[in-house]
């Protein structure tokens, strides 16, 4: 098995097709090809399952992309600590749509003025597609609601959330009558952690929607209650960040139920130098944070 293979296989998988990979990695289409069909005879299985008209991932594939993945990235790891590599190329970062929205733009801006060879790429997304994507090796770190749960990761506490509710306008405070109107109820998908923490407020609250309505963006989830639509809740930051925030009322969530706190968190066997670069530098970012927002000594 060679690291070329692999490379080829990833490409196929990432880009959807043995011709465009080979444009990627600047190869006659027939070389990937045909070095992939040795990687196959060599494992004993079919990767791709091919026709006239494309290529895609058999079961075996999708199960083998993920070593692909981490065979390559250990390898490179390997080499940088070898040489004492300064960062450079291809860095996958995810974090949650709000968090990409408000806390971490500076801290990207500060990362790609440190190391300009880094090429970072930024995907957003709900909590439980981001765990599993740093899991299979698609991303190398994630900014995400708690610290990681799986043994296979660590991480570090990099921002607590004050999630609020907003509400119309002219509804000043959630009282028994707002209660019993049960409102349209505006939030993300299944996978998203903060709607477990909405979902528990409803339920603490005495609050039975008429309907629950997913949007996959908060401004229009902002613009949907400023109408009068409904409710939504989302950390306070954004929502001050957000055209229309005053067009609402905004209820803060008591206890602990309305803390939610921000993780960096990326695999325990990751070493690669664009990881240690990124973590040192979010160290960083939050110490001239936590100085800026210490109160002037007497």
């Amino acid at each position: 098995m060679e690291f070329a293979q692999l490379e080829m296989f990833v490409a196929v998988a990432e880009h959807g097709g043995i011709t465009a990979a080979a444009e990627k990695l600047l190869r006659a289409p027939s070389n990937v090809s045909t070095r992939i069909r040795h990687l196959e005879k060599e494992l004993g299985m079919d990767l791709l399952l091919r026709d006239k008209r494309q290529v895609t991932l058999s079961a075996e594939g999708e199960a083998f992309l993920e070593y692909a993945r981490r065979l390559i990235d250990i390898a490179g790891e390997a080499k940088s600590l070898a040489n004492g590599e300064r960062p450079h190329g291809r860095f996958r970062i995810g974090a949650l749509e709000s968090t990409s929205a408000v806390r971490i733009p500076s801290l990207l801006a500060e990362f790609h003025l440190s190391y300009p060879e880094v090429d970072l790429e930024l995907e957003a997304g709900a909590s439980g597609m981001l765990f599993d994507h740093v899991l299979k090796g698609q991303v190398s770190a994630v900014f995400t609601d708690g610290p990681p749960a799986s043994p296979v990761l660590t991480g570090m506490h990099a921002f607590t959330e004050n999630l609020v509710i907003l509400t119309p306008e002219p509804v000043k405070t959630i009282d028994d009558e707002f209660r019993q109107s049960n409102p349209t109820v505006f939030l993300f998908g299944t996978v998203c952690s903060y709607r477990q923490r909405f979902e528990d407020w409803l339920e603490g609250s005495g609050i039975t929607p008429g309907r629950m309505v997913e949007i996959s963006s908060y401004y229009s989830m902002l613009a949907c209650v400023a109408a009068g639509a409904g409710i939504c809740m989302m950390p306070r930051c954004l929502y001050e960040s957000l055209p229309g925030s005053n067009r609402v009322t905004c209820h803060p969530i008591q206890g602990d139920l309305g803390r939610a706190e921000t993780w960096l968190t990326w695999r325990r066997d990751a070493r690669s130098a664009n990881l240690r670069a990124f973590v040192r530098q979010v160290r960083a970012h939050l110490a001239d944070l936590s100085e800026q927002q210490a109160p002037f000594a007497a």
